[in-house]
């Protein structure tokens, strides 16, 4: 029988078991049902006995008071009116829900949607990464949209002013997310300007100002300041349990952000007490040793905090549906605990995830660990890599320095 045939009694019902299927808990169905008994309640007083949407804003009108809008311009109170609804007519279309929370931005190109498929296509025949491509289009596909809602939709329209105009509406993001949409901007510039789709002048915008990496100064944190960030953290509670692993993971090992969310379970050596994996950045296996610390950790999450799921991923999403961990909320995770740890920083000082890696390194090199076993650690092909940590273990440095000769 097809989802518009059936009464809205079965329709619920089959949207219950839905959700219990797919990993929704027991307290958030119930939430639900008790939204949708109102609702029956409702449609029986009207006599009605199938679905439709309409019947459904007629129902927060009526019973709410609320009038059905876009889903972006929705505040969480009317999100949450709204989504009962929603969710019963993607039941009632597909069979499944589609969209968990409420839609995002549409973010389809009215009119570069082709520039962008061949600036992506131009940069994969570069042999780059399926991250490193999918990063560059999400960003790509920023900067048209800003395009097009200042009116421009020809490439041949883009002036200097529209980039930099662009740069000027991401102000407030962090020195390092800016310094990769001008990255992004000097490629997609030079992709442009090259296949003849705008201004020559354009390719040079952004020229490339040779600075070597070694010149740079790492962003790290004391152990002391780590410490503090991990007892931040509240690991009675779900979450807890799962973002105290997450930050051990890597102020202890040193690990990228991506390889924690790709961490299965099958890395995991229970008896040797070592995690191994191939990095996504360098394609380099490696074999960490894992703490007590760590190892409590992660037993802790895997038994007590860690859905039921077939994923062998070893962090996957607490809420509906259950799907393996993103990385795109650490950012956001990491400075809610530094906040709650009073954690101050320098004036445009670093204090994203890779800080914990680079603390990890300096930490190691107060130690004084060998540079060799810190560029395993941190899985570097080169220890040249490592390096760049020495210039920040000021009394390291101390103990080799030369004496100055007096000069008369």
């Amino acid at each position: 029988m097809e989802q518009h045939e059936v009464t809205i009694e079965e329709l619920v019902n089959g949207l219950m078991d839905h959700l219990k299927l797919i990993g929704y808990k027991e307290s958030t169905r119930e939430r639900y049902l008790a939204y949708y008994k109102a609702f029956i309640k409702y449609c029986r007083k009207k006599e009605i006995d199938y679905f439709s949407l309409d019947l459904g804003k007629q129902f927060l009108l009526e019973h709410h008071k609320h009038k059905w809008v876009d889903f972006e311009n929705l505040t969480m109170a009317e999100n949450y009116l709204q989504r009962h609804i929603w969710m019963l007519y993607e039941f009632q279309l597909y069979g499944e829900i589609r969209q968990k929370k409420r839609l995002s931005k549409d973010m389809r190109l009215e009119y570069f949607e082709g520039v962008l498929d061949g600036y992506i296509a131009h940069e994969t025949e570069r042999g780059l990464k399926d991250t490193t491509l999918k990063g560059k289009e999400f960003t790509a596909r920023k900067v048209f949209k800003y395009f097009e809602s200042i009116g421009i939709k020809n490439t041949s329209d883009i002036r200097s002013e529209h980039a930099y105009g662009f740069l000027s509406s991401r102000s407030y993001y962090s020195i390092t997310t800016k310094e990769a949409y001008q990255y992004l901007l000097r490629s997609l510039l030079a992709y442009m300007s090259q296949k003849e789709l705008c201004s020559k002048d354009l390719a040079q915008m952004f020229p490339v100002i040779s600075i070597h990496t070694k010149n740079s100064y790492p962003s790290y944190f004391t152990p002391e300041c780590i410490t503090k960030l991990l007892q931040s953290i509240d690991t009675e509670t779900l979450y807890g349990k799962r973002d105290y692993l997450i930050l051990l993971l890597a102020a202890t090992l040193g690990m990228r952000c991506i390889d924690i969310c790709r961490l299965t379970l099958d890395d995991i050596d229970w008896k040797r007490k070592t995690i191994g994996f191939v990095q996504s950045k360098t394609g380099e296996y490696v074999s960490l040793p894992i703490s007590d610390e760590l190892l409590m950790a992660l037993i802790d999450y895997i038994k007590n905090a860690r859905p039921e799921c077939d994923y062998r991923e070893v962090l996957v999403s607490n809420r509906a549906p259950v799907k393996p961990f993103e990385h795109r909320n650490f950012h956001e995770m990491l400075q809610k605990y530094f906040k709650r740890a009073e954690i101050t920083f320098k004036e445009d000082q670093k204090h994203g995830m890779h800080s914990m890696r680079s603390s990890l390194a300096s930490n190691m090199l107060r130690s004084e660990v060998p540079i060799p076993v810190i560029s395993n650690v941190l899985g570097h092909k080169y220890t040249d890599t490592t390096g760049i940590y020495i210039k920040i273990d000021l009394e390291g440095l101390r103990k080799v320095a030369l004496e100055v000769p007096r000069y008369e």
